[in-house]
């Protein structure tokens, strides 16, 4: 009665088949799905899974699906095989919940997949394993892998060799520190750390960097960053280049951004004053350069003057100021107005200003 009770009351499907596939007994679980599912004028006896004699093996589970007469609607179950004298046992457990999460999955995977192909930034995701299992298009673009190799899956290390065979990595100065050098690659993007500049003999410039995924996947991502450096390296040389062309005119020379801040001094302006802004802790402002001219200098309100100027954003003018230092040497001190807002303001050891070189430094600095 007991055994009768628990096979009657079972949730799950059970029946019992001869190796035709003919059903000689089942629970009621199992008769009430196949009322459901199978066809009116269908047998009895009829197998709702058609199954044949080999595929029932003993330790084998097979996954199975049956239809909803009334909705169309899919039962997927994972059916199990235990032998039973000359017939066999089957049990059918119901799946439906893990094949909508393993659809779902596979519709995530696929949303991301083209997502990711519209990103420029190479992508390599790793999972747990090492495996490669997700890749975008930009990554072949800008590694020159094929597409054969990363389809394969390949491991991680074995990614990272395959780039280093193509030059596409910074070249290793010995093989024994590069193994050592990608375990703590590997260490680093676990957590996050991983960012490096790749400069490839090729010329170009790459940012690298690894981020950890859920449940110990990890993923690499490459930027090509070479027009940005390009652009960085020409745009500091010609600061350079600007800075030598300051530094060799005889006028001492500062410049404020919009927002009072010093931003600009050449040779000239820091033997005049003894002082190198660049020394300090803090960025010097206008405030502090002119406490510094004050202090070398009689009294004068131009110094208002100027602070007024620099904080001013309408109808600004040139102008300029006659000033005298403590140790009695005379000065020219001539206030430009520059784009964006900022000011120049230099100052001159001749009575008679030389307007003509300080108007060519200030079309040079706007133009810088």
């Amino acid at each position: 009665e007991i055994l009768h009770a628990v096979i009657d009351q079972a949730p799950y499907p059970i029946w019992r088949v001869t190796d035709d596939g003919d059903v000689t007994w089942s629970n009621p679980a199992y008769r009430a799905l196949a009322a459901k599912c199978r066809q009116p004028d269908g047998k009895n006896s009829a197998p709702l899974f058609p199954l044949k004699a080999q595929d029932m093996v003993e330790d084998r589970v097979r996954r199975m699906q049956v239809s909803d007469l009334e909705n169309g609607a899919k039962h997927w179950f994972d059916i199990s095989f235990i032998p039973n004298d000359d017939q066999t046992l089957c049990y059918a457990i119901d799946v439906n919940p893990v094949v909508r999460a393993e659809s779902a999955q596979r519709n995530f995977v696929q949303t991301l997949a083209k997502t990711f192909a519209q990103l420029s930034i190479g992508l390599a995701i790793f999972d747990r394993n090492r495996q490669l299992a997700l890749f975008n298009p930009a990554l072949t673009d800008l590694t020159t892998l094929p597409i054969d190799f990363l389809s394969a899956k390949p491991n991680l290390f074995t990614f990272f060799d395959r780039l280093r065979d193509q030059r596409m990595m910074p070249e290793p100065k010995s093989y024994s520190t590069w193994r050592q050098r990608m375990a703590d690659l590997v260490a680093a993007a676990s957590d996050g750390r991983y960012q490096e500049t790749w400069s490839l003999p090729s010329g170009s410039v790459y940012l690298v960097s690894g981020r950890p995924h859920p449940d110990g996947a990890i993923a690499f991502l490459i930027e090509d960053i070479t027009a940005e450096i390009t652009l960085t390296r020409r745009f500091r040389s010609d600061l350079e280049l600007n800075q030598s062309i300051l530094d060799q005119l005889e006028d001492a020379l500062v410049v404020f951004a919009a927002d009072g801040s010093l931003t600009i001094t050449n040779v000239s302006y820091r033997e005049l004053w003894s002082d190198d802004p660049e020394e300090n802790l803090e960025p010097s402002t206008v405030l502090d350069a002119t406490r510094t001219w004050q202090e070398q200098c009689t009294a004068t309100p131009v110094w208002g003057d100027i602070r007024d100027f620099v904080a001013n954003r309408e109808n600004r003018s040139d102008w300029q100021a006659q000033i005298e230092m403590s140790s009695g040497q005379s000065l020219t001190c001539q206030v430009f107005p520059l784009q964006k807002g900022a000011t120049l303001v230099a100052f001159s050891r001749h009575t008679l200003p030389l307007r003509q070189d300080n108007e060519q430094s200030q079309t040079m600095l706007i133009q810088s």
